[in-house]
């Protein structure tokens, strides 16, 4: 979180030194002083900057700006700069604030204060009591925009906090999640999966065995339906069961991940019609078809029961449809009396909306850490306009009174408030997004000529910071995006007006730079409340897959071909073959379980090929290592010798295998030649003994001897 806000800080002052840096080359002349001064500030500004984009923003670049802004006030002018004209040091007056922001220095509010008294007394030494004036005028209105950039960063900070809470909350409950999977995996294996494959190595055609088969894939696999909809279909399932009907699924089309918001809408309206089928139909059976196709879903409940003529109850009419169209989707109940009833419920990806970030997932996400984002965002806006206003009622003390310009704010001060009240209530619909767009472009269009030329660009244009306050506050509910496509019309107006007072091109990146850099620091903030929402929000995994992930762990590579003899089991389609086959995986499945995880995979291969060689393979070993990859070694060199009786025993640091009966002396030898180099053999006519560490590393680590082969 503070990385993001950081990135966003940094961005926003090095692009507000790049605008300076270009105005400041375009002068006709300039003398040593000022270059050095320039090279002071942009050195200031660019180190500060760099270090708040890695993320190492502290106290030093609190002063280094402030330096800057120093540097940025004596530069020689020949007139003393009006209020926030392109000219002024009010662009250098942001930085240090926002640096005190980013260094999360304790009391911003007294260290902000002060930054801004030694401006204003920086431009009252430049430039005298009009300078002293100017200076309290620009102080108000970057002192606004400031606090209310502190006031939403202390929001995010409390989002993010609350995410890193449900965060740790959330790994808590999943590690318990998965110990309970992991134990009842243990025990699947141990108490049904290899007593299956046993019998079905041995009685493949015993009806129980292929009763047991079943269970046991069914204890295995998730089924496919269910995988593709994050558990939608399973959860329906669930619903079904609970209302004790018989249903049947079909289940259409590729997987695809739905909004929780979605699919919580979705499961909702399905289980009020599963409960009104078992409530009224008279039947016990229904049929549930799923389709899915790109950017949409239908989920289909008919059953053949005995249908009404009247209009749908409270049930339908707010449970099912309700649900369903609060979050874009559309249903319907068809029901003939005597024939059943068919509910449908459809819902596709509003492709516009999503892109502009007005979709009911981005809404949610927000609310997750920002229960209600209208109150912030209202608040924001108030503090903004304080600042704006203050600076106006400044601007009265050597300024003509601006009433198109008041009138302008009233009016964008009650659209703010009409804007913020519906994103308290919900998602704001487009209508919203238009006024938003359409209301401040027209107050603009109405008020901005009133301003005088020279003053355009300057405190006296305070208005077209003013207008941007809708924007800014719909930023919490949509996209960047959306937020960038408001502000166009309001770049129009300004480029209009401006050209149209014959204010030079070169002024033009002052005027239009202000609003979409607030709209950007914004939305970066708002950007990382999302993410920490997403946090909030993003689901738990379910049990089933716990389940699944811990036999994936257990099994490994076997778990495919286990669930395939498996599969032929339940048939009582075995062969021979597979019969030998389904012997061999039982061992495999045993070894898993006393030789789990991905240190002892190597071993526990080696095991199942010298059983797919016909030898027949024990293992009592008193201590199991945390490791076997030098003893799988050693195994490897017997694979392909013909061994009858291979018994493993030993310890965690020393490990033996006897071979019975011995094999020949050029198998021996071969063999002897391919062990590790830390391990030994000693062949006899009886037996072949072998020796070693069962993973040489290990006895490495912990200052073991290392045996070397004679």
């Amino acid at each position: 979180m503070e990385r993001g806000l950081q990135l966003a800080i940094g961005m926003v002052i090095l692009a507000k030194t790049l605008v300076w840096a270009g105005q400041f080359a375009l002068q006709p002349s300039y003398d040593g002083e000022d270059l050095t001064l320039a090279a002071v500030l942009v050195c200031s500004v660019l180190i500060a900057g760099i270090n708040c984009l890695r993320g190492r923003a502290s106290t030093a670049d609190v002063v280094l700006c402030t330096i800057a802004m120093v540097a940025g006030a004596l530069m020689h002018r020949d007139d003393v700069p009006l209020s926030g004209a392109a000219d002024s040091p009010i662009i250098h007056l942001a930085e240090p604030m926002l640096l005190v922001i980013a260094a999360r220095r304790r009391g911003a509010v007294a260290t902000m204060v002060l930054i801004a008294a030694l401006f204003v007394g920086l431009r009252w030494i430049t430039g005298g009591d009009d300078g002293l004036v100017y200076g309290l005028q620009e102080a108000a209105l970057i002192g606004g925009s400031v606090f209310g950039a502190l006031f939403l960063v202390t929001h995010m900070r409390r989002a993010s906090g609350r995410a890193e809470r449900a965060l740790a909350t959330r790994r808590v409950d999943e590690a318990e999640r998965m110990s309970s999977a992991e134990v009842e995996a243990t025990s699947f294996l141990h108490d049904d999966l290899i007593p299956t494959l046993l019998a079905v190595a041995g009685l493949p055609g015993d009806p129980d065995t292929w009763s047991a088969a079943a269970n046991a894939l069914e204890e295995i696999e998730v089924p496919a339906a269910e995988q593709g909809l994050g558990d939608l279909v399973a959860e329906i399932r669930t619903a079904a069961d609970r209302e004790h009907l018989k249903a049947r699924f079909v289940v259409r089309g590729r997987r695809q991940r739905l909004p929780d918001v979605v699919q919580d809408a979705l499961l909702g309206a399905a289980t009020e019609a599963l409960r009104n089928v078992a409530r009224h139909s008279g039947q016990r059976r229904v049929r549930v078809t799923v389709v899915r196709r790109i950017g949409s879903i239908r989920v289909v409940i008919a059953d053949p029961g005995l249908g009404f003529t009247a209009d749908p109850g409270v049930g339908l009419r707010v449970a099912i449809a309700g649900r369903v169209s609060a979050v874009g989707g559309t249903s319907r109940v068809d029901s003939v009396p005597g024939s059943g009833t068919t509910v449908v419920l459809m819902w596709r990806y509003r492709r516009l909306a999503r892109l502009l970030g007005m979709s009911p997932a981005h809404d949610q996400v927000i609310r997750a850490v920002v229960p209600d984002p209208g109150r912030v965002a209202l608040v924001a806006s108030a503090v903004l306009a304080g600042g704006y206003l203050a600076t106006a009622a400044l601007l009265t003390l050597d300024n003509p009174v601006q009433p198109e310009s008041y009138l302008g704010a009233v009016a964008i001060a009650a659209l703010v408030v009409l804007l913020t009240n519906a994103m308290t209530r919900g998602p704001l619909s487009p209508a919203h997004l238009v006024l938003a767009a359409a209301a401040p472009t027209a107050i603009l269009a109405a008020a901005l000529p009133s301003v005088p030329a020279e003053g355009l660009g300057g405190a006296q244009s305070w208005l077209i910071e003013f207008s941007a306050l809708p924007a800014l506050a719909v930023a919490w509910v949509v996209s960047q995006r959306m937020i960038m496509l408001l502000l166009v019309p309001n770049a129009l107006v300004i480029t209009a007006v401006a050209l149209h007072l014959d204010r030079p091109v070169s002024d033009l990146p002052h005027l239009l730079f202000v609003q979409p850099l607030n709209a950007l620091f914004v939305g970066i903030i708002v950007s990382v409340c999302r993410r920490a929402g997403h946090m909030v929000t993003n689901r738990a995994t379910p049990r089933t897959s716990d389940r699944r992930v811990a036999l994936e762990s257990l099994l490994g590579n076997f778990l495919a071909p286990v669930q395939e003899i498996l599969i032929r089991g339940a048939l009582g389609r075995v062969t021979t073959t597979e019969s030998t086959r389904a012997a061999l995986l039982a061992h495999a499945a045993r070894d898993c379980l006393y030789l789990p995880g991905t240190e002892h995979a190597d071993l526990r291969a080696e095991l199942t090929a010298l059983r797919a060689a016909g030898a027949q393979v024990e293992s009592r070993m008193t201590e199991y290592p945390a490791a076997t990859r030098t003893l799988a070694s050693a195994l490897r060199a017997l694979v392909g010798s013909s061994p009858g009786q291979v018994t493993i025993s030993g310890t965690v640091d020393e490990s033996s295998v006897v071979v019975v009966p011995g094999l020949a002396a050029d198998a021996a030898a071969r063999v002897t030649r391919s062990l590790p180099i830390s391990w030994q053999a000693r062949a006899e006519p009886e037996a072949l003994v072998l020796t070693g560490p069962p993973d040489l590393a290990s006895v490495i680590r912990r200052g073991g001897r290392r045996l070397v082969r004679d």
